[in-house]
């Protein structure tokens, strides 16, 4: 934004206080992963009221982008996002989702991302734009972790097709060079420079 690359947006980094380890595994594991349908809870039904009250949000242009564990939070706010009658956010960024994190998959129901939480079950279309994205050099980083499950850009595919199968084409699948994390200030230009993802004229949902 600073050099005139990206439109100028409003950015909150939220899910830490300040007397807090962001780094730490742990730590974001107990909000992204353990305490994920209360963080949920509260970015929908407390935090993005507030802040539209304060800066007059568009709701349908608001992001939600998370990346890793983060990722993963963000597939399963927008794959849950229909449970809520407050609707704060139109796109979702889901970010080298680490589906086959140990903070992730000790969880009991872990496998329940593998159909989307039930959304298709409950929905046969989607009015949100989801952007799935990684970095194509990113799986050897981690491969010591992931066992069954699928690698994180296996994760991504697979989220791919489903959406395929489906129907839904209000997404956008977008591979960078680079390793887990690099690619992001790139991807972030692109997300803001480009309408990178088709608009869906979907009215199934609030």
């Amino acid at each position: 934004m600073t050099n005139g690359k990206a439109n100028p947006y409003v950015m909150i980094t939220v899910g830490f206080e300040y007397d807090i380890d962001g780094w730490s595994n742990d730590n974001r594991a107990e909000i992204f992963c353990r305490n994920r349908k209360g963080f949920l809870e509260f970015l929908t039904d407390n935090m993005m009221p507030y802040l539209a009250d304060e800066y007059s949000l568009n709701f349908k242009e608001s992001v939600l982008f998370g990346h890793s564990q983060g990722g993963v939070f963000a597939h399963y706010a927008a794959f849950n996002s229909d449970l809520y009658e407050n609707q704060p956010f139109g796109k979702y960024i889901i970010g080298s989702p680490a589906f086959w994190t140990p903070y992730f998959t000790d969880q009991p129901d872990f496998d329940a991302y593998k159909n989307d939480y039930g959304y298709f079950e409950r929905r046969s279309t989607m009015n949100k734009e989801l952007y799935l994205t990684g970095g194509d050099d990113e799986d050897k980083d981690y491969e010591e972790y992931y066992g069954v499950n699928d690698s994180t850009l296996e994760g991504l595919l697979h989220l791919k097709e489903r959406l395929d199968s489906h129907g839904i084409t209000s997404y956008s699948y977008k591979i960078y060079e680079g390793n887990h994390y690099m690619y992001i200030p790139e991807m972030l230009i692109d997300f803001t420079e480009e309408k990178l993802i088709p608009d869906s004229s979907d009215e199934d949902m609030p």
